[in-house]
């Protein structure tokens, strides 16, 4: 079963809701995706780390939190972008896929881990979105994206591709 917004009267309302429970503003929200398609990451990554101290808990942290609470946040970007929560793709599932929708755009998948090593843990992340080639199925520019989480402690390390039509992945230095 898929479930979907059926508007923009709904998903206005919706944003609102999540804005208050959250405490989020849909200002920071469209802050953060515009760092993240911008390729800012560190400007991403200092508006999640708020995020994430206002809304997690340091008790109930686990990987599963961060991910539910980034799929939450995707609301904004809907129209923009397919979003997708452990989408099967090449050779397994990815955490979240965000599939532009838009030429031009780049297409983003990101993998979440929890636990004490945040540096060792992020770059397994995005090794695992690469080897599993999470890509699979896409073309053009993809953004993976390698979060880990220490309780309200972040980190992300991340990569640019470029997916050719045959699912080539050309791999960019950053």
């Amino acid at each position: 079963m898929k479930v979907r917004i059926p508007n923009e009267e709904v998903c206005a309302e919706f944003r609102k809701i999540l804005a208050e429970q959250a405490n989020i503003s849909d200002m920071d929200l469209q802050g953060m995706f515009r760092c993240l398609l911008e390729k800012d990451m560190e400007g991403f990554l200092k508006i999640y780390r708020d995020i994430v101290i206002s809304c997690t808990s340091y008790f109930d942290a686990r990987e599963n939190a961060y991910h539910m609470l980034f799929l939450g946040m995707c609301i904004s970007v809907r129209g923009i972008y397919e979003v997708s929560s452990n989408l099967e793709q090449g050779h397994g599932r990815s955490d979240i896929t965000l599939k532009a929708l838009e030429p031009g755009r780049p297409h983003i998948i990101l993998e979440f881990k929890q636990g004490s090593d945040v540096e060792t843990l992020k770059k397994s992340a995005l090794k695992q979105i690469l080897k599993k080639q999470y890509y699979s199925g896409l073309t053009g520019e993809v953004l993976c994206v390698g979060i880990a989480h220490d309780k309200k402690q972040c980190a992300l390390t991340w990569e640019s591709i470029t997916v050719t039509g045959s699912g080539q992945a050309v791999r960019e230095n950053i």
